[in-house]
């Protein structure tokens, strides 16, 4: 029989020249894949992998595949050639995985931070200039391309993607991803980022793959990282370089820039370079103090939408109300600590009642998710913003399926104070919503 902990701990809790930034582009991004490969140590990797693998980790950069050898990018022709199946069904054929590229230095912990500025877009569409630009202090390149993918219904989505060598590009992505260094191992080892609002959309679960069609091929990619690349987003998915080139599109065509004090001036100073775009970041908001009803008030707090879906929480409110919380046969998530006494009540009734086994320990969905709601930035925040909520047996209860959470739970928890999402007019049967503080005994 589970058992609940008698308490819940409180958590413990820019510059490289612009010379050296060249060198790094010129040495590291331009040219074909096949020159790459030969300036970069490379490995073998598995074409498929086997067994049981690791639960993912989720980190506030987004959930991010655990550190498991890769299998390599695998291309399929656009031309007519088929293979036939046992089944005698004719299917497109699959080149055999190459060779990994891996960087030839290991990724940081931590980067230094540049707040990007400017996008310098290439007038012809070729590679850009490597001059000197006065005022700047970082500067990374990048190509930009689209490609289009189909969801899981059959439908196409046009995406924007922009290929990145991550060393380069960390730097000028939100703290929260670039100080998160299992991302970019997942991207230094082939594997794509998508927006976490991009894959709702799109259906898209980490650890799958996904198949993305450019101008020169068709390629099927995993998905390595749920992760905000920029505020606003550079892109729908950040790829490496050698996917770009694979889909016809090779080299740099743009640069991100960070200006040292004026971005204006920069801008000025680089239109002989090509298009220059400004980049304006988000202005802060402040939540309201009463996410549930009733008289008791909460700290509000500060944030910044990154354009994703997902938001940036300002300052140490995190530190001062988002406590780790034992789930019993589930492991440790996090939760705003106003809400872990009725938490707990809830759950031990349940254990008391013999109706803990309908919980799913696999399908546990986690309490404190800093995003708006459905990942939808146009959307107010979620009581997962707050750490107010806590989802169990996701799988069997999508949003807008029927629910197939125990009505006996669903009584249990509303007992306590909490509002369950199978209730409202798109159900959503996995959640349970903190509305209304009682005493807890």
């Amino acid at each position: 029989m589970p058992t609940l902990p008698a308490m819940v701990a409180r958590p413990s809790w820019r510059v490289v020249s612009l010379g050296a930034a060249m060198l790094l582009l010129l040495t590291t991004c331009g040219g074909t894949s096949a020159e790459r490969s030969s300036s970069l140590a490379a490995q073998p990797l598995a074409a498929d992998r086997g067994g049981t693998e690791a639960p993912p980790t989720t980190t506030e950069a987004g959930s991010v595949l655990p550190d498991i050898q890769a299998p390599g990018t695998r291309i399929e022709p656009t031309g007519d050639a088929l293979d036939t199946d046992a089944t005698g069904d004719e299917q497109p054929r699959r080149a055999p995985a190459p060779r990994q590229v891996v960087s030839p230095n290991p990724l940081s912990d931590e980067v230094e931070l540049f707040e990007p500025d400017l996008i310098v877009r290439s007038a012809d569409g070729k590679n850009v200039s490597q001059g000197d630009i006065d005022g700047a202090q970082y500067a990374t390149g990048v190509r930009e391309l689209s490609a289009s993918t189909t969801d899981e219904e059959g439908a196409a989505h046009d995406l924007e993607l922009m290929a990145v060598e991550p060393t380069g590009f960390r730097p000028v992505t939100p703290e929260v991803t670039a100080q998160s260094p299992e991302v970019w191992q997942r991207l230094d080892e082939g594997d794509v980022l998508v927006r976490h609002d991009v894959a709702h959309e799109l259906g898209l679960e980490l650890g799958e793959t996904m198949v993305l069609e450019g101008e020169g091929g068709r390629m099927t990619v995993r998905i390595g990282a749920l992760a905000a690349n920029g505020a606003p987003p550079f892109a729908d998915v950040i790829v490496p370089f050698e996917v770009a080139a694979m889909l016809g599109a090779p080299g740099l065509n743009a640069l991100v820039v960070s200006a040292a004090d004026d971005p204006e001036a920069v801008a000025d100073g680089l239109e002989d370079l090509g298009e220059v775009e400004i980049i304006r970041p988000p202005e802060p908001e402040r939540t309201t103090s009463k996410p549930t009803s009733g008289p008791v008030e909460l700290e509000p707090f500060t944030y910044t939408s990154r354009g994703d879906g997902t938001i940036a929480v300002h300052g140490d409110w995190v530190e001062r109300n988002i406590v780790p919380v034992d789930i019993p046969g589930m492991g440790t998530t996090r939760c705003h600590r106003a809400m872990v006494p009725q938490l707990y009540a809830a759950l031990q009734e349940i254990i008391d009642e013999g109706l803990y086994n309908h919980f799913k320990p696999e399908q546990f969905g986690g309490c404190w998710v800093p995003r708006h709601i459905l990942w939808n930035p146009d959307r107010g925040l979620s009581m997962h913003a707050w750490g107010l909520a806590i989802d169990f047996n996701v799988q069997d209860n999508w949003f807008g399926e029927e629910p197939q959470m125990d009505p006996r739970i669903v009584a249990i928890f509303e007992k306590w104070g909490f509002e369950w999402g199978g209730h409202w007019s798109t159900p959503d049967g996995m959640h349970f919503e903190l509305e209304r503080f009682v005493e807890v005994p």
